[in-house]
């Protein structure tokens, strides 16, 4: 059932009471350019007001981050590391004011928001315990006998990173923990749905004891973000640029860095497709369908999006999929019990409206939208649609973000590979199956940065997290993720 609904609360959140500014060299640099507001979508009170950051905002934070860089750079990787465990242990420590502020943000259960907490500061800690490894050299083989050629790794400079609403604290825990254990300076720019989140993980880290200039926040309302992106993508001072979120804002970025040659990291949208053959445990296939599907209310760029279910068991699958389904409890995230909270804003649920609307000439079974909820904030009520065998659907080919589950069926494996390929998108898959032959070959054939097998959630510290085609470009997490703000550079001796 599409609903828009809240129940008003009265606001009692300290962040509520002033105006906050940007972080700019461990200050608060106060814009001329007015406030702009961070409203709850679950009950459309504000949350807190925000100094709407521009051009001029922009330009003193790469100056800030710049100096700083002078000399971070030449830390010595156990500071950095003690900069990133006392920063991930002050954010645990006020993990639940800011798993709160989370849900008051951008919608999400308060239990997601605590989880997101600790994966978030999983990756500070993951680099803090791995940066020796992940930052040194290498001796290289002598080409001349009198060659002593060696590789070492550098900081790349100053890093901006642009990041969105969905993970407020893991996406910057994961971008900036990364270029700080390179030994590189940063400037974020969040989401005008999350500001106060990124403000706060700001605060943590000073108090944590980063240097001034080290990580630069320069907030600003969606109708600004055009011009301060132009400042970091066109900036000489600026040496790499690292954004999550829709592939067109991506592109977008991707040409504005181009005439500066910067180091450009990319994760971008999904349109993951979620298979399931004859062989699967379907009990385990429900449960990470719901998993991949129905966390953060399917606002997450590798939530599954497509499901394709074998014709044998398409039926079976399709009934206990909805049983779990119906068990879901909506509602704002700060109540004991909810599952699943509201989209972060109105163009949220009209965006996820539009794509469900346009399904409806085509032959479809609408299931799981029985409930009325009938509510003015933009709660959208999870869904399936069940298509069968026909694909020949817009929504086959766009992201969903949001908890709707779309079903086809297929009857051969290629098929399925066929199918799950039909997109410019690869950023995750999903497969469930009993037969190893079968997912290893499927796995391999799919055209994804990441396979799933036979679980719902795979994203940790350890694997990199990135896609193919137009899903992005460069992996977060893992070696890789610091190596997007580094450069390697040769050294040769003649003795």
């Amino acid at each position: 059932m599409l609903s828009r609904g809240c129940r008003l609360h009265p606001v009692a959140h300290p962040l509520a009471r002033r105006v906050h500014a940007a972080i700019i060299n461990n200050l608060e640099h106060k814009s001329e350019s007015g406030t702009f507001t961070s409203d709850n979508p679950a009950t459309r009170e504000p949350v807190g007001h925000v100094g709407n950051c521009g051009v001029e905002e922009a330009v003193a934070a790469v100056d800030a981050a710049r100096q700083c860089f002078s000399t971070f750079k030449n830390s010595m990787p156990g500071d950095r590391a003690e900069l990133l465990v006392k920063w991930g242990d002050s954010i645990r420590a006020n993990g639940d004011t800011i798993a709160e502020l989370v849900t008051m943000e951008m919608g999400k259960p308060k239990k997601e928001a605590l989880g997101e907490v600790m994966y978030a500061t999983s990756f500070l800690y993951h680099f803090a315990s791995q940066i020796s490894t992940y930052t040194s050299g290498s001796v290289l083989a002598r080409g001349q006998p009198q060659w002593r050629p060696v590789s070492i790794r550098q900081p790349v400079g100053v890093v901006a990173t642009i990041t969105p609403w969905n993970f407020p604290i893991a996406m910057i825990t994961r971008k900036v923990g990364a270029a700080i254990a390179a030994g590189c300076s940063v400037i974020n720019s969040p989401s005008e749905d999350t500001p106060l989140t990124a403000l706060y993980l700001a605060k943590l880290a000073i108090s944590s004891g980063f240097p001034p200039g080290l990580l630069n926040v320069i907030p600003s309302e969606r109708t600004r973000k055009q011009e301060l992106g132009e400042v970091l993508c066109s900036s000489p001072e600026v040496a790499a640029l690292s954004f999550t979120g829709s592939t067109a804002v991506g592109k977008l970025l991707y040409k504005q860095c181009g005439d500066t040659i910067k180091r450009v990291h990319l994760e971008l949208g999904g349109n993951a497709p979620f298979i399931i053959f004859p062989s699967a445990d379907l009990d385990r296939a429900v449960r990470g369908a719901m998993a991949a599907k129905f966390r953060n209310a399917g606002q997450a760029c590798n939530a599954a999006n497509r499901f394709l279910v074998h014709s044998s068991i398409y039926g079976e699958f399709l009934e206990r999929l909805s049983g779990e389904v119906e068990k879901l409890r909506m509602g704002n995230g700060l109540e004991d019990g909810v599952d699943m909270g509201p989209l972060v804003n109105d163009r949220a649920f009209d965006r996820v409206s539009g794509i469900v609307d346009r399904v409806g000439g085509h032959e479809v079974e609408v299931v799981g939208r029985s409930r009325s909820d009938h509510h003015p904030c933009p709660f959208y009520s999870p869904s399936i649609l069940s298509f069968g065998s026909n694909s020949d659907v817009p929504i086959f080919h766009e992201e969903i973000f949001g908890p709707v589950v779309s079903m086809w069926s297929f009857t051969e494996e290629e098929e399925a590979v066929r199918l799950a390929n039909s997109t410019r998108y690869g950023l995750q898959a999903y497969i469930f199956t009993r037969d190893l032959s079968q997912a290893w070959w499927v796995a391999e054939e799919l055209e994804y940065g990441m396979v799933a097998v036979n679980e719902g959630v795979i994203s940790n510290p350890n694997n990199p997290f990135g896609g193919w085609k137009e899903s992005g470009i460069g992996r977060e997490g893992g070696p890789g993720g610091v190596d997007e703000f580094t450069e390697d550079k040769i050294m040769c001796f003649g003795l």
